[in-house]
């Protein structure tokens, strides 16, 4: 292989560049601004996400409870994280059963639980086969869904569903 000559490299592209006109100027110009845009822009999604990661609140169950007739109970769950604002529950996989006390824009402090009351309507009777799915905002105005899955008694990861 020919060792390339400096002087030869540097001649070869003043020679390209005095060749190019406006039009490939324009185009690799606005090629280099739209890849600095997306560059900027994704970086910042993964800033916040991290930041979001580390004031995100740490919510589990730490009770679940059915009456012995089996047409009330109540669901405690417990922050082990940083501030939370509950803002809605929902019962997935059960139509029967409805939220007795109002949740919205209650505040869960670190390391406080709290008592949501269910209550079931009609003839039918709680069981453990649902899901109860709660939406809650950190400190910053980040938006969280996590599901509790009663039959587990676990409380699964929570999703980042809206950036402040």
């Amino acid at each position: 292989m020919e060792d390339i000559n400096l002087e030869e490299l540097l001649n070869t592209a003043t020679d390209y560049l005095a060749s190019t006109g406006p039009m490939e100027w324009g185009i690799g110009g606005g090629g280099l601004l739209i890849l600095i845009i997306l560059l900027s822009m994704t970086g910042g999604k993964r800033r916040k996400k991290k930041q979001a990661k580390r004031i995100a609140p740490s919510l589990m169950i730490s009770t679940f409870q059915v009456s012995p007739l089996g047409r009330d109970a109540y669901f405690k769950v417990f922050n082990q994280g940083q501030l939370a604002r509950l803002s809605n529950v929902n019962i997935r996989g059960k139509g029967h059963i409805r939220v007795k006390n109002a949740v919205a824009g209650h505040e869960l402090q670190t390391a406080e639980s709290y008592r949501i009351l269910l209550e079931a309507t009609g003839n039918k009777k709680i069981s453990k086969d649902f899901i109860i799915e709660l939406t809650y905002m950190d400190q910053l105005g980040n938006v969280y869904r996590q599901d509790f899955p009663i039959g587990q008694q676990s409380a699964q990861q929570p999703k980042l569903i809206k950036f402040a």
